[in-house]
């Protein structure tokens, strides 16, 4: 039996003074051909959240708990799930959660998070990464760093985990590293209907294997939406078409002052 724990936070700001922060507290366990992932999700703000369900992801295989209509500040809602394990090889590899909420406007939200478990006898990768948080107006680019400590190389899948408010060109790459050697890869995101303000975490899955073992590794970052710059966008053709239809208006107004008809005649002695 192998157990993990992991505690994560994802925290949406709400329009109005509230704000919901949910967290996620991941207990997985292994047992013979078989992996029990139970998940407690916190609603840790000041408001309400609605319609909240729990997913969970091995191997892209989901399954998801029922909904929940509303958890109330400080409530919890769990949720276990059992995987058969069809693994050939031993090591360490990731399982993704992600909670689906409203507020209450019904506007909806993601919150993902991501931890591993070991099959067999567990891995340790060679293959390391970091990532600096970034702040996202339009279109943003992550940078992620690789390093590769072993004297052989590796090719690895990279697997970028965002809330359904992002959009990701390309979610998953694969790259190839030299022996004790570092890569630099990117990805871009774009905002979808994430809201101004709002910061997201998300992680970058990192795997790789070799003739009898399975390695991964997990990398998170934070996205932070720029407020005032998504305000500019969402309204950016009222704040120029308001002035321009002003300035069209006042030019037509000058127009027929200046026609023959308007002018004023000066008075005849």
């Amino acid at each position: 039996m192998f157990l993990i724990l992991l505690f994560s936070n994802f925290v949406t700001p709400i329009i109005n003074a509230g704000y919901i922060t949910m967290k996620t507290h991941t207990t997985v366990n292994v047992t013979d051909n078989s992996l029990k992932v139970k998940v407690t999700a916190t609603n840790e703000g000041d408001e309400a959240a609605y319609n909240v369900q729990i997913n969970t992801n091995e191997n892209q295989r989901v399954q998801s708990s029922p909904i929940k209509q509303v958890l109330a500040v400080k409530d919890s809602f769990e949720y276990e799930s059992v995987f058969d394990l069809p693994h050939t090889k031993h090591g360490r590899y990731p399982v993704v959660i992600s909670i689906d909420y409203t507020d209450a406007n019904q506007y909806p939200f993601t919150a993902p998070s991501a931890t591993y478990y070991s099959f067999g006898s567990d891995t340790v990768s060679k293959v390391f990464g970091s990532a600096k948080d970034i702040r996202l107006t339009n279109f943003a680019t992550i940078q992620l760093m690789l390093k590769n400590i072993g004297e052989v190389f590796r090719e690895v899948q990279i697997w970028l985990i965002t809330p359904k408010e992002l959009s990701v060109q390309e979610k998953i790459k694969k790259e190839t590293l030299q022996p004790r050697s570092e890569l630099n890869t990117a990805f871009t995101v774009s905002n979808f209907s994430a809201l101004p303000g709002s910061r997201y975490q998300v992680f970058f899955i990192i795997e790789y294997e070799d003739e009898s073992k399975h390695y991964s590794n997990i990398v998170p970052c934070f996205i932070n939406l720029d407020e005032s710059k998504v305000f500019f966008k969402k309204y950016k053709w009222y704040i120029i078409a308001v002035p321009s239809a002003l300035f069209v208006a006042l030019i037509i107004f000058q127009f027929i002052l200046q026609k023959p008809g308007n002018q004023k005649r000066k008075p005849s002695n």
